[in-house]
């Protein structure tokens, strides 16, 4: 099964994702507000079926509404800034976090006025009016907790209104996708609740802000969805940034005027994805422009040659059961490991085989990589948690999975690295640049990676062909320049609407 050439995979989830996306955007496009909830909902057998709207529970949520807006009379202090940050409102990963401070700091390396949305616990806050400080720009920069609530009454009310807002949702997506067979699982209710909170958040705080920019993280996240349309509905130039690996249709539509890539290939990619999904939609292209910047949030180091070291880094295995599914890679995962245990077992000259989790590894199972660990106990090991992707990438000389975002950066870096393929396995047209010499079928896999750890110059071989293909995946297949510099070319005039532009800088 095929996306028209876009994607490949043994199941039909995505193709299923991007029949419910068209058309649930064609039917309302705030609903895009929950397609994340959507990607992520492991569905069963069971979808979930559309209920009659009852009278009372509607005018019992009118009244509500009616109770929190009489809460809300107070007067209320306006913002006015040159540019409205959003990052994402979750702060679990640490290049994620780096990301958000690197960039705050280029925006006010402007000298714009930034208004910040970024809640109050968030765990480096200290850290980043630290460093604004030092760099005598914390007058620049205001924070604001998009959460925060005004008084105790509409603290009391926002749950119950985001419970009925998410609920209300739910069902509006479920009466649109049953007539079709299609839908989420009943247990996805929750997690319409959960970016309910945000989509309401920001439209309450949204009546007193003024801005003449947005910068979000991307365009389809928690709070960053609701902002970037606010954006475009005022008729501001927003600006959003690549999340990682093109990897299935979540990132369309774009709704952003200026979209940063890491490189030419995403940027064509993504562009074309836009176009096709707008087609299907039966709407106008909008007008945005795709931008290459080169890695944004994972570093890019030059590493030397480090054939001596001969050890393999595997990353993939073993995905969370539900995305497995999603993607349909349970074949790669199993070739992965069947790879693996054949090096392992072959005279190839392997010293040590790493194995490194996807980030999200509470939600894995890893009785299969346990049982290859405890066969190969000295040449097999677990990377641990403390372990940075750098320190594993250090500390390796070739490296080998799926599709992960870890794989394009080793590339970058100069290691040897190779993208697994199986008969009707899963792939993106994100990641075409690497197919020449670094997509391979389990058995061409293990011949190449025996062979690089035997001779030297094979390896040198193989360092160059990354290199060489990672530098169109990254813009000159470097680190993005989130510098002042950089945020002034972003921050000008919106483009003319109804003008596709692919700018490559």
């Amino acid at each position: 099964m095929s996306i028209e050439g876009l994607f490949q995979s043994s199941g039909m989830r995505i193709a299923d994702f991007f029949r419910i996306q068209s058309l649930l955007y064609r039917n309302d496009p705030s609903l895009q507000d929950y397609f994340m909830q959507l990607q992520l909902d492991a569905r069963s057998n069971c979808i979930a079926k559309p209920k009659e709207s009852r009278l009372s529970r509607r005018l019992f949520h009118k009244a509500i509404r009616s109770v929190d807006s009489v809460s809300r009379l107070q007067p209320r202090r306006k913002l006015q800034t040159d540019v409205l940050f959003c990052p994402m409102p979750y702060f679990g990963r640490k290049t994620e976090n780096e990301f958000l401070i690197r960039t705050l700091l280029g925006l006010a390396q402007t000298d714009a006025k930034v208004l910040c949305l970024l809640p109050d616990n968030a765990p480096f806050r200290t850290e980043l009016v630290t460093q604004l400080e030092a760099s005598k720009r914390r007058g620049q920069v205001e924070f604001i907790d998009p959460t925060a609530v005004s008084n105790r009454v509409e603290a009391r009310l926002r749950s119950r209104i985001v419970r009925a807002r998410g609920a209300t949702a739910f069902e509006r997506t479920v009466s649109i996708l049953e007539p079709l067979g299609l839908g989420p699982s009943p247990n996805a209710k929750w997690g319409f609740e959960h970016l309910a909170y945000y989509v309401e958040a920001w439209e309450r705080l949204a009546q007193d802000v003024e801005f003449e920019f947005v910068v979000a993280r991307c365009h389809w996240h928690a709070l960053c969805s609701p902002v970037c349309r606010t954006g475009l509905q005022r008729g501001r130039p927003v600006i959003t940034f690549q999340q990682g690996v093109i990897g299935h249709t979540l990132d369309v539509p774009v709704t952003a005027s200026k979209y940063v890539a890491f490189g030419q290939s995403s940027a064509s990619f993504l562009s074309q994805m836009n176009r096709k999904f707008i087609e299907v939609c039966g709407l106008p292209e909008p007008a945005t422009e795709y931008i290459a910047g080169g890695s944004l949030y994972d570093t890019v180091t030059a590493l030397q040659e480090q054939f001596a070291l001969r050890t393999v880094l595997m990353v993939d295995v073993n995905w969370p059961t539900a995305q497995a599914e999603f993607y349909g890679v349970e074949s790669q995962c199993q070739a992965l490991l069947e790879v693996a245990e054949k090096l392992l077992r072959s005279n190839a000259p392997l010293r040590r085989l790493i194995i490194r989790p996807h980030p999200f590894w509470n939600n894995l199972d890893f009785e299969a990589c346990q049982r290859l660990i405890r066969k190969h106990s000295m040449r097999c090991e677990l990377s641990h948690p403390t372990w940075s992707l750098e320190d594993d990438l250090r500390r390796s000389s070739t490296v080998v999975g799926i599709c992960s975002g870890v794989l394009t950066i080793a590339s970058a870096c100069g290691l040897p690295t190779f993208f697994i393929q199986t008969d009707r396995g899963y792939t993106t047209g994100d990641l075409a640049c690497f197919a020449p010499g670094q997509t391979l079928l389990p058995d061409a896999m293990f011949n190449e990676i025996s062979r690089i750890l035997k001779d030297r110059n094979a390896y040198l071989e193989a360092r160059l062909l990354a290199l060489r293909n990672a530098s169109e995946y990254y813009k000159d297949g470097e680190n993005a320049d989130l510098s002042g510099k950089f945020f002034e070319r972003l921050l000008v005039a919106k483009l003319a609407r109804g003008v596709q532009v692919e700018s490559i800088q």
